[in-house]
């Protein structure tokens, strides 16, 4: 997520060298590299630190530490944030340390001090009035409410992230089509299943034209439960396999069983007990501890229960 350069003047060499380095960590950071993205983040610190300018520092350290959490590295930057936090003057720098501090603690699924950091992210995103920013702490303000399961509100946040950025000149089209996604997760997630296929097929189609396949794993899952809540087998089933096949292109291991739990379910219900059967042994092999799962999956059906977002 780009977030504005913070204010300076005059500016000297090292500040621009850090400023450079944070540039190009930011490019690497949309591409998805975020070892690359840390060393040039890494190289930004050390330059910051030449300044001998604390509140500049804190403000790279902040940037710095979007990669770290990336790559789950970041219990000794989660006190480091924290310390930003309360001694920050400037709101970019509470903003960015508030809103990694939540996406550290969503990546450790704990959704309570997720929410509370999300929350003082939001806080500092008004108060500076960037929309973007804005749009940005409303968005993971949602994710953090519907992997906890409360869709409705998650619902609001991404209409308010949507609303946000809606005349925003050049905002990204990638973020604006995954925020779609979201948003319809959330409304067939509340049965409201043909809101909810409009606007996830609209972000796929955005997705593909962009070339974005990486993003496209969760619009996949997304088609094929909403499908599968309409009872049409066959299109759950091609989004659905679709899904599997882009797998190594995100690093969410959890995607993996949601998938073939759907499409375990799908071919079920469908008649095709062979597929089924496969699907649901691939499943089953991900719980060597849970000797009866595959009883439970033939039998059962979680869909009415089950969060693809948690």
């Amino acid at each position: 997520m780009t977030a504005p350069t913070m204010p300076t003047s005059p500016a000297p060499p090292a500040r621009l060298a850090a400023e450079r380095f944070r540039d190009a960590a930011l490019a690497l950071l949309d591409q998805g590299d975020f070892e690359g993205a840390l060393a040039e983040y890494d190289s930004a610190l050390a330059a910051a630190r030449e300044t001998a300018d604390p509140s500049f520092v804190d403000w790279i350290f902040a940037c710095r530490a979007t990669a770290v959490a990336e790559l789950g590295r970041a219990d000794g930057d989660l006190v480091e944030l924290k310390r930003i936090l309360l001694r920050a003057q400037d709101p970019q720098t509470g903003f960015r340390a508030a809103y990694t501090s939540a996406r550290i603690y969503e990546l450790r699924n704990d959704s309570k001090k997720a929410l509370f950091y999300g929350r003082i992210a939001r806080t500092h995103a008004e108060r500076i009035g960037d929309p973007q920013l804005v749009g940005h702490s409303e968005n993971q303000l949602g994710n953090l409410l519907a992997a906890d399961s409360s869709f409705a509100e998650a619902e609001a946040a991404y209409r308010r992230a949507l609303a946000a950025v809606e005349e925003v000149p050049g905002f990204s089209d990638l973020f604006r089509a995954v925020w779609r996604d979201n948003l319809g997760y959330c409304l067939l997630a509340l049965d409201r299943v043909a809101d909810g296929l409009s606007l996830v097929h609209e972000a796929f189609e955005t997705l593909e034209a962009r070339g974005a396949r990486g993003f496209t794993v969760y619009p996949l899952m997304d088609l094929c439960y909403g499908y599968s809540k309409l009872d049409r087998w066959a299109e759950a089933r091609y989004f659905g396999e679709a899904g599997l096949e882009r797998l190594d292109l995100t690093s969410d291991a959890g995607v993996e069983k949601n998938l073939l739990y759907l499409l375990g379910e799908v071919c079920h219900l469908a008649g095709d007990d062979d597929a089924a059967a496969a699907y649901f042994d691939r499943l089953a092999a991900h719980y060597p501890e849970f000797r009866n799962l595959r009883a439970y999956l033939d039998v059962f059906d979680f869909r009415n229960v089950i969060n693809l977002r948690a």
